[in-house]
């Protein structure tokens, strides 16, 4: 122990010597191994690690740390056997590296909080634009640009706000709808199962109102954000597809990226009750004291506690396994401690097996180096702002104007309370008025260049957004033929079918992850009630059986394969506006005038049909199918019964034409042919001809429609 005190002393003196402190700072007091995760060694228990992990971290004593410092030149262990101090051995410690422990999401920590930092302007930018769009105009102006002027009238003009509103209503008319097609002949099948159980799907999830939701996001903050995830707590335990508009600012990336896909790890924040946490991890409880993560959220008009609210985090991140294949991991957990790992529990082929991460973005106007893009705030303010300003110095000088003010004289002795009281008639004065007792202010006239500027800036907002006059109904004056109003709106319209078409490229993404839950997750048949061809209701089974991997029949000399079955999407819109129904109905009209309602060109109209793609044509392909079918049946019946009735009661052949007649009215009489033809002729007799004059009032085309019916009962 003397010895020991000697050198501690010496080392102390030393320490002084050099100007050093006397005794090593806690900041200089480190852990007895500086990095315990290169040490390998026995152990393969989580908690045994960790109370390795544990011990090992720990600081020294200040003996210690003088006995390690002396022992630079001597056996530090044998300088603390002097001293009566039990040293520590150095076991080595076996560590697992894909065991999530403090320092390891202390590292995924740091590498968010760098995402976070890179991100902030495009957080910034987004709760701006939220402000924006809540008319919140004149505290955004003062913020961004310092304007203050008068703020007597501030003036909140929505040409910005309607623009948004006018390119949503067009992105809502082309909701869209998949199509499953097979890449090969041996999926057709299953491509068909998939176009009419997919549907169900998103309807369950109702991904009407997801989609609606995230065209404003769109809209308003230039991207719109999807997550397809799997929720095994859905249907009782069995679990289902979970498809969600995700909050753009809980996102993190890595910065530069321009495909999210591309993102080395990818993040989500969202805050969770703490007593909720602790109920489904016990191990959190006494631990959710504080998050340690600052998100930027929006600017609510209700006040959020997030008091008793906890960040948990949503880590995935891309690996390469020892195939060169990309394997999705993905780590829940809160400030250190990790609630679930894919990694951990050695889930071979990911947490999802495609590979890709379930974020979807749609961004309205991209920009590199980021997969948020831009939106028409962003692109309009400016604009918006000039307006603001140019409206509000017009409305406060028509204020003025209509509110006169006065110089008055100090001694002019007027009553200026009574004067400024419109509601007493006598004003009282002191002494007698002169002309310049009282002098009204004269207040400048507006020029007609103000007015002349704020339609030019109007005229601008419309432009730049693509919301036109004709975009919202109106027409410019002169301009009445129905042919030269729908050009100028197709033309008009350019612009929401691009970002339509931006929309749909990201609803393709969004199925073919949806077609990777379904392929992953559809162990067990689940049941759905679908849309036959035919219209009516129908019930089917499904599973995933037929969308694993398959074996390719070898080829003489070599080995069989396996393929996986892929799928293509074909996305189409569901317009269902008066236009769409009125164009419909000119549609049945034309069919109804070329006489593709007649049964004998049953054969010609389905060849017409299967190259048209219309609301309702499978349905009307079935009553044309029903319709020639019976039409087929009628002339072959009509034409046996003429031929005995002629041979044998001449008297009822005119009744059986008769009633031949009136069953194909029923079925519908058919319209004049193509070419305004005559009725073919017959060989019967013109007394037994039904194409005989009938009631001269009756309308010509069903008189047309009648005789060609009767004809075509007649035999040959």
């Amino acid at each position: 122990m003397a010895l020991f005190d000697t050198m501690r002393g010496r080392e102390r003196r030393r320490r002084q010597a050099e100007g050093q402190p006397a005794a090593p700072q806690p900041a200089q007091q480190g852990a007895r191994w500086r990095n315990p995760l290169d040490w390998q060694g026995g152990g393969n228990d989580r908690q045994y690690q960790e109370a390795d992990l544990e011990r090992l971290t720990s600081p020294r004593t200040e003996e210690e740390e003088d006995a390690y410092r002396m022992g630079q030149r001597m056996s530090t262990e044998g300088l603390m056997k002097m001293a009566g101090i039990t040293p520590h051995r150095r076991e080595k410690v076996e560590l697992d590296s894909r065991l999530m422990n403090a320092q390891k999401l202390a590292a995924t920590n740091a590498i968010l909080n760098r995402y976070m930092a890179a991100k902030s302007s495009v957080n910034d930018r987004v709760v701006k634009a939220q402000q924006w769009w809540k008319l919140k105009n004149w505290e955004q102006q003062r913020g961004e640009r310092g304007v203050k002027g008068a703020t007597t009238h501030p003036s909140n003009t929505g040409w910005l706000w309607n623009c948004i509103v006018g390119k949503h209503a067009d992105m809502i008319d082309s909701f869209p709808e998949p199509i499953i097609l097979p890449r090969m002949v041996d999926d057709q099948d299953e491509a068909k199962k998939l176009s009419e159980i997919i549907p169900v799907v998103l309807e369950i999830n109702e991904f009407e109102q997801t989609y609606n939701d995230a065209m404003w996001q769109k809209m308003q903050e230039g991207t719109g954000v999807y997550g397809v995830f799997w929720n095994k707590n859905k249907l009782n335990g069995l679990g289902d597809i979970d498809i969600k508009r995700v909050n753009i600012l809980n996102l993190y990336w890595e910065p530069g990226i321009r495909d999210i896909q591309e993102s080395r790890n990818v993040f989500y924040i969202s805050y969770e009750d703490k007593e909720n946490l602790v109920r489904q991890y016990p191990q959190l409880e006494g631990k959710l004291n504080g998050s340690k993560l600052t998100i930027k959220k929006y600017k609510t008009d209700d006040q959020v506690d997030d008091s008793n609210k906890a960040a948990v985090v949503d880590w995935y991140y891309k690996m390469q396994d020892g195939n060169g294949h990309t394997v999705l991991h993905y780590c829940k957990y809160v400030d250190e401690y990790c609630l679930y790992s894919s990694e951990e529990n050695k889930e071979e082929a990911g947490f999802y097996e495609d590979g890709n991460y379930p974020f979807v973005l749609d961004a309205l106007f991209p920009v590199e180096g980021s997969p948020a893009g831009y939106g028409y705030i962003d692109i309009a303010k400016d604009s918006q702002m000039d307006i603001d300003t140019l409206s509000q110095a017009m409305v406060l000088n028509a204020s003025m104007k209509a509110t006169p003010r006065y110089f008055a004289r100090k001694d002019g002795g007027i009553n200026e309370a009574e004067f400024c009281d419109w509601s007493k008639p006598i004003v009282h004065t002191n002494g007698n008025l002169s002309d310049d007792s009282l002098r009204p202010i004269q207040v400048a006239e507006m020029g007609s260049d103000t007015h002349k500027m704020l339609q030019q800036k109007i005229d601008e907002i419309k432009f730049i957004t693509g919301n036109t006059d004709v975009n919202n109904g109106g027409v410019p004056s002169g301009v009445t033929a129905a042919s030269a109003i729908a050009a100028l709106k197709e033309d008009s319209g350019r612009s929401s079918k691009d970002s339509t078409k931006a929309s749909y490229r990201a609803y393709r993404l969004i199925i073919n992850l949806v077609i990777e839950r379904i392929r992953q997750f559809y162990d067990i048949p689940r049941q759905f009630r679908i849309t036959g061809e035919d219209g009516s209701q129908q019930f089917t089974s499904y599973s995933n059986a037929g969308m694993q991997m398959q074996q390719i029949p070898n080829l003489p000399g070599e080995e069989p394969g396996l393929r996986l079955p892929v799928f293509d999407i074909d996305v189409r819109a569901q317009r269902e506006n008066a236009y769409t129904k009125m164009s419909q109905n000119e549609l049945a009209i034309q069919f109804w005038g070329l006489g593709a309602f007649n049964p004998q060109m049953t054969d010609q109209v389905m060849l017409m049909l299967d190259m048209m793609d219309f609301r309702g044509k499978e349905e009307l392909k079935k009553k044309l199918r029903e319709q020639g079918t019976l039409q087929d049946v009628l002339t072959q019946m009509s034409q046996i019964a003429l031929a005995l009735a002629q041979k044998y009661d001449p008297a009822a052949a005119q009744q059986i034409a008769m009633m031949v007649q009136q069953f194909s009215e029923k079925m519908g009489a058919t319209p004049p042919a193509a070419g305004g033809g005559a009725a073919p002729q017959t060989g019967l007799a013109p007394s037994d001809n039904m194409s005989a004059p009938h009631d001269p009032n009756e309308n010509k085309m069903v008189r047309r429609a009648g005789e060609r019916a009767a004809n075509a009962t007649r035999p040959s």
